[in-house]
């Protein structure tokens, strides 16, 4: 489970990259689209030039536009993905403390049953949380 988290982790990281570059080149795209119609007026260029100008300064700008969306897609299902892992790491923990403890009431040793109950609460709620982290059909908070 720690080689997956790492790896969502490095995806994560690589994406911010991704799209710093994606921002950067959206707003170089949208400066020379401003800057296009210029030529034609002050450059002595021809009208279609400029309009084929910007036509192809413009399908650069929806190209990045696009990928920028794509990208922000696979950084929602990474981040559910990741946090889905983390809340399964600590269902695991409290499967195991809960083991214990139900092990110990078996031989007899004083436990808590309120944490009991208390862990078990956890476990159904955080599995169901990890479950829509999965399927992105939720808004969780930190557990």
């Amino acid at each position: 489970m720690q080689k997956a988290i790492s790896r969502l982790r490095m995806l994560l990281a690589s994406i911010k990259g991704k799209e710093d570059e994606l921002d950067s080149l959206v707003t170089q795209f949208e400066r020379q689209l401003e800057r296009a119609p210029r030529h034609a007026v002050h450059g002595g260029n021809p009208l279609e030039n400029t309009l084929s100008i910007m036509g192809e300064i413009q399908e650069r700008l929806d190209g990045a536009a696009s990928a920028r969306s794509h990208l922000n897609t696979i950084r929602r299902q990474a981040e559910n993905e990741l946090v889905a892992l983390n809340i399964t790491g600590r269902i695991n923990e409290a499967r195991h403390e809960l083991s214990v403890l139900k092990a110990d009431s078996q031989i007899g040793q004083d436990v808590d049953l309120r944490r009991i109950d208390e862990l078990e609460r956890l476990i159904a709620e955080a599995s169901n949380r990890a479950a829509k982290a999965i399927t992105g059909e939720f808004d969780v908070p930190e557990l």
